[in-house]
């Protein structure tokens, strides 16, 4: 399961890779590299993506437009968050 749901959003917004790079100022690849999760973004990079595509932040993790969120959703989020902030606190895991 995908822990973002960049790629999908993306698809929806009829966003390209070079348009969503552009407008947060990354490179194309690190845009590729966060859908395949290859990489996760930062807090600022992922709240920056989500202003970007005109999506609330939790939309980023699942969609919150007629569903239910599962536990396992919720703690996928968490670690992502809790990764987010140890990253931007200078914690090494």
């Amino acid at each position: 399961m995908e822990i973002l749901r960049l790629k999908e959003i993306m698809n929806q917004k009829g966003v390209s890779r070079e348009e969503l790079a552009s407008k947060v100022s990354v490179s194309m690849t690190t845009i590729s590299n966060i859908n395949s999760e290859k990489n996760l973004p930062t807090i600022n990079l992922l709240l920056q993506i989500a202003e970007a595509l005109d999506v609330d932040i939790r939309e980023m993790f699942v969609s919150t437009k007629g569903s239910s969120v599962t536990q396992n959703e919720v703690d996928q989020a968490k670690r992502l968050f809790e990764k987010g902030l140890n990253v931007l606190n200078g914690v090494v895991d």
